[in-house]
């Protein structure tokens, strides 16, 4: 009864926080087509995910939101099949980002802005990502959104999911979303927060929060900000145990070299962050690749946190496009070290800048010893935005070393494959989803060209940009 009656509460007071906050736009940045009966891509040029090699003069024909054939030879069509001229041009699996709050409305407390998930979605779809992850929300109010894109009602990507993340009293995300939320949900975030105390509590805490019909587990493995509580191995371990009893896989949120080293041991399957809270040594990056734990490394969101916190931050050419100015123009230029007015935010600001020194040379560590690296930007948060962070996600990549091959197969198939052992997406391949990109020249040339695709197949129905 008294679990009841907290969620009713939590349920009223959720309502009246909406109710007073502002709400981002509302317009609309694409449109979904009609479904076509047939669809033929003649003489296209495909990177299917995960070769580096492009194969040439191909013809794709999708049927009912599938890739029935792929050939080297033109294939035998009926009237209804819409012809598509792909001479010069590369079919590429739709990208996926793999860290995304779909929550969020990526403002900054102090401007009281709530989130408008459907203009998130569309955001996504607009800069070509057609699967998101979500690795940290309601998972009832995720499952609400899924059925509203199966049924029509709106348009977006695929989304799987987990739920709030798994962690310890006081330990992030709690201090952070405390500051973040507005009252009076920021008074009620230990109360919902899954939290485990004693290792051996670890299976009753997987068993309830699997009960949320979760694709994966989330567990948070970190100190924001320094100094805060810190889950150990063994609350670890005994977590992802148990997970792993359940088949289910685990996204482990990490900063610093140890938690890293603690997460591969522990049996994490999936490192959300890439290392960037302290100086990585050769010895731990030889532990952590010869786990071969895949990281989302969401450089572009600890680099706008850098900017942010030293009133340097200017909106890029997507953010300007894809993201309302009320939430860009409190951290653009001297606005954002408003940011040192709050405690907890300004503490994880100063972190971060103050470990810049060390990104490069960690993530040169890693990919020296070729640890496999997947694309997720950790948005919407204050300085990392639906679809526009996705696009600066993958140029910090490339200017931090990653070949456009390496960037690409992070983007799709390697992403696809990180819970999942034969997804149905993430690859341009005979029986998996129409979920495409047709782009005008050759991305493992010119990676550039990802950011003005000519078309966009959502289950093989076009997705049209509106700007």
């Amino acid at each position: 009864m008294k679990t009841i009656n907290k969620l009713l509460m939590l349920f009223a007071l959720t309502v009246l926080v909406v109710m007073a906050c502002e709400k981002i736009a509302d317009k609309h940045l694409v449109t979904r087509t009609m479904d076509k009966p047939s669809m033929l891509i003649a003489d296209v040029s495909i990177f299917n995910g995960k070769d580096s090699i492009l194969l040439q003069h191909q013809y794709v024909m999708i049927v009912q939101g599938k890739i029935l054939q792929i050939s080297d030879v033109p294939p035998e069509i009926s009237s209804e099949t819409t012809v598509i001229d792909g001479t010069g041009k590369t079919l590429i699996p739709g990208l996926i980002d793999a860290h995304v709050h779909l929550s969020g409305s990526g403002a900054v407390p102090w401007e009281n802005i709530s989130a408008n998930e459907s203009y998130n979605l569309e955001s996504y779809l607009y800069a070509g990502i057609t699967t998101v992850y979500d690795l940290g929300g309601m998972a009832s109010d995720l499952h609400k959104l899924s059925e509203k894109i199966n049924s029509g009602e709106l348009v977006g990507p695929t989304i799987y999911n987990t739920h709030l993340p798994i962690t310890i009293k006081n330990s992030h995300p709690i201090p952070l979303a405390k500051t973040i939320l507005p009252w009076p949900l920021k008074g009620l975030v230990n109360v919902i927060s899954p939290t485990i105390d004693k290792v051996s509590e670890a299976p009753d805490v997987i068993r309830k929060y699997a009960k949320n019909d979760i694709d994966y587990v989330k567990i948070s493995c970190d100190q924001i900000p320094s100094g805060s509580p810190e889950m150990s191995y063994d609350q670890l371990k005994a977590l992802i145990d148990e997970a792993h009893k359940m088949d289910k896989k685990v996204f482990v949120h990490i900063g610093s070299p140890e938690n890293a080293v603690n997460a591969v041991k522990a049996g994490a399957d999936i490192l959300a962050h890439g290392i960037w809270r302290g100086k990585l040594t050769p010895e731990q990056a030889d532990i952590i690749a010869s786990y071969q734990v895949p990281i989302i490394y969401t450089l572009a969101g600890f680099y706008n946190v850098d900017q942010i916190n030293q009133g340097k931050f200017v909106p890029g050419k997507w953010d300007k496009l894809l993201v309302d100015q009320r939430v860009l123009e409190p951290v653009s230029g001297e606005n954002g070290t408003h940011v040192h007015d709050q405690e907890v935010m300004s503490q994880f600001f100063n972190d971060v800048t103050q470990t810049t020194p060390y990104w490069q040379d960690n993530i040169n560590l890693l990919l020296k010893r070729r640890v496999p690296i997947v694309v997720g930007t950790d948005s919407n948060l204050p300085g990392t935005y639906a679809g526009s962070t996705y696009y600066q996600e993958l140029d910090l990549l490339k200017a931090y070393g990653l070949t456009n091959f390496q960037i690409l197969t992070g983007a799709t198939y390697l992403n696809a494959k990180l819970f999942l052992d034969i997804p149905d997406f993430g690859n341009v391949a005979e029986g998996k989803k129409a979920n495409l990109l047709l782009l005008n020249g050759n991305p493992l040339e010119d990676l550039d060209v990802i950011k003005n695709p000519e078309m966009i197949l959502l289950n093989g129905a076009e997705i049209k940009r509106k700007y």
